[in-house]
């Protein structure tokens, strides 16, 4: 097999940049989620310092990982390179490129899709907008209404159970008669 020259895969095309989804800022927007987010990192407040641990212990693994990681990214190329066909990493280059355009745009489509969900949900539930204490009692006040009337429903088949053997037995004591 004839020599090929050595082409590398740039990392670039294979890691693609973090998007910004416009859902995220979207859903901020609301009074329950942004106060829930904010209660949550008030509550995770404490487990800081124990990730600021971890982090520091990860953060001494990592170089080791990546010598690691270079030593046999090198071994690869030295010896798979050479017998690969010609033209074969511009092949691969051109696909990754494609498949990270195709889910860039699938990423944009659906984060479009969430933000036109979200709309058309806060349309039809506007007290999603509420502030959220006034949300939480709201909420209360149709629970508590709603087990009332359970409440209320049971109680009445109850009281109809008993009129029925009431009735029961008095048919029961005149038939005997």
């Amino acid at each position: 097999m004839a020599p090929v020259e050595i082409e590398v895969i740039l990392c670039d095309a294979i890691s693609a940049p973090v998007a910004y989804l416009k859902i995220v800022d979207k859903a901020f927007q609301l009074p329950l989620v942004n106060d829930t987010y904010n209660e949550v990192t008030r509550i995770a407040a404490p487990l800081s310092p124990f990730v600021e641990t971890v982090k520091e212990n990860v953060e001494k693994v990592t170089p080791m990982l990546e010598s690691g990681f270079t030593t046999i990214k090198t071994k690869a190329e030295e010896k798979l390179f050479p017998q690969l066909p010609e033209g074969t990493t511009a092949n691969i280059q051109n696909k990754l490129v494609t498949a990270k355009e195709s889910v860039v745009t699938a990423v944009d489509n659906l984060d479009s899709l969430a933000c036109e969900g979200l709309d058309q949900l806060t349309s039809k539930v506007p007290t999603l907008k509420a502030a959220t204490p006034e949300l939480l009692k709201l909420t209360k006040d149709t629970t508590v209404t709603y087990a009332e009337y359970a409440k209320e429903y049971v109680a009445s088949y109850s009281l109809a159970q008993i009129a029925l053997k009431l009735g029961d037995k008095g048919l029961q004591v005149a038939t005997d008669a």
